[in-house]
């Protein structure tokens, strides 16, 4: 039973990830089934964001510190940037993605024509936060951003304000973060920038909050100068508030940087830019989201999504056959054919989180059906592996939280002993029945 264990924990059952002290402190790394992981986050999030219309871009860990001292990270964010010297150039890794982007913008001519111009990145920026600060995956020095920033015309920031926080609220809600709030942060006494905009901006993201029936907080002359803030808050499993999706519009960096394009009337304008994150930091999602499901990941999510367990060494072939079935047709499966019994190798695949366990025997092979268990302890015999990859896929395509397959399929008696199921009594199956 996973309980209240912390992620760095989970992440060590689960083989996802390490930290070592050899490598530096707040430098994770990120093991096969780890990376899995953030590979299916980072796919969800690209598909969002192509529907948004960002196009996505790579730039350099680092740059020339010219770059940040136009920018004013150099001034305002020196202390927490890795700066060094290369020959007689001083560089620094990157803290934020901003000024790359805006690198983009600037390589040719842009018109009113092109805008809103928008563009993603899963980016790996570096901060130099304090030893104590650093926390697991909750805080680290090497952040993957889900990163993206939009230059846009003062007619524009509305509807894409909306898109963006509606698509925020949609995404921590389809990762099952859905007790979520929100913090709006409006015109300080220091702002630049049209007053209209202000207006229009607040009021658009106040609008959308109070629409999506979310709660809203208003954090009166609390935005930053440069432009108004909100900021969508999800409460996980364990009651606790967590700052994730952020989305900033700025009035200053476009003309801090020297971007343009030509409006309507032929004449050079800076644009606005909004920057905005949907999960912000990478690690520190999947951090939260081990802690939120105690380990138990729904199965679009799960790095494995189906383990298969011969009931012993004669059956294997079967297994294999059946392994076989399952990877082709694109489920993350494996196979456990090791020497243990049949209740500890459950009772692994069940403390690894894995959703779904697929047992075989004589009387599967004999009459070339499956049985199948999930993590709840829930089991049901004598399924045609048709039937269940076809469920299976519904289950994973419709990004369900809770693992419904079983149920569905018939499975409402739990641990049965029959086709090499271990019985109600045996410790390995009822330390696990509330793991979700």
């Amino acid at each position: 039973m996973s309980g209240n264990k912390s992620h760095l924990q989970l992440g060590r059952e689960r083989d996802l990830f390490s930290f070592h002290e050899e490598a530096g402190s707040g430098l994770p790394v990120f093991h096969p089934d780890g990376t899995v992981l953030r590979n299916i986050i980072i796919d969800y999030l690209r598909d969002v964001n192509q529907k948004l219309g960002f196009e996505e871009v790579w730039t350099p860990h680092l740059f020339n510190a010219d770059l940040w001292k136009k920018s004013g990270h150099y001034s305002s964010y020196k202390t927490r940037m890795f700066l060094f010297k290369i020959g007689e150039h001083e560089y620094g890794l990157k803290p934020m993605n901003c000024p790359a982007h805006a690198l983009i913008f600037s390589s040719k001519p842009r018109s009113y024509k092109d805008l809103p111009i928008m563009y993603s990145e899963f980016a790996t920026v570096y901060r130099n936060e304090q030893e104590g600060e650093l926390t697991g995956l909750l805080r680290v020095r090497s952040i993957t951003q889900d990163d993206g920033h939009v230059f846009l015309a003062n007619d524009q920031v509305e509807s894409v304000l909306r898109n963006i926080l509606l698509a925020a609220i949609t995404v921590l809600e389809t990762f099952g973060l859905k007790d979520l709030s929100v913090n709006i942060s409006t015109k300080p006494a220091d702002a630049i920038g049209d007053p209209k905009m202000w207006e229009i901006a607040t009021k658009t993201l106040i609008e959308v909050a109070s629409k999506a029936g979310l709660n809203y907080q208003i954090a009166e002359g609390e935005g930053a100068f440069y432009g108004p803030k909100i900021d969508v808050h999800a409460k996980d499993s364990l009651g606790r508030q967590w700052q994730l999706s952020t989305i900033q519009l700025d009035f200053n960096l476009g003309e801090r940087l020297g971007l343009k394009y030509t409006d309507r009337d032929g004449k050079e304008k800076p644009p606005l830019i909004i920057h905005r994150a949907l999960v912000g930091s990478l690690e520190r999602f999947i951090g939260i989201l081990l802690e939120h499901y105690k380990g138990n990941l729904p199965l679009w999510l799960a790095p494995k999504q189906v383990r298969v367990i011969p009931v012993s060494e004669k059956y294997s072939e079967y297994a294999k056959i059946i392994y076989q079935e399952i990877r082709k047709s694109g489920f993350r499966a494996d196979l456990d054919n090791n020497s243990l019994t049949l209740p500890k190798r459950i009772r692994n695949a069940v403390l690894s989180g894995i959703p779904y366990m697929i047992v075989v025997g004589s009387e599967e092979e004999t009459t070339n059906t499956v049985a199948v268990r999930d993590r709840k302890g829930r089991n049901v015999k004598g399924i045609m592996l048709s039937d269940l990859l076809s469920q299976l896929k519904k289950e994973d395509q419709e990004k369900l939280i809770e693992v419904q397959t079983v149920k569905i399929l018939g499975g409402n008696i739990k641990n049965k002993s029959k086709a090499g199921m271990p019985e109600p009594g045996q410790r390995e199956q009822t330390q696990d029945q509330n793991n979700e």
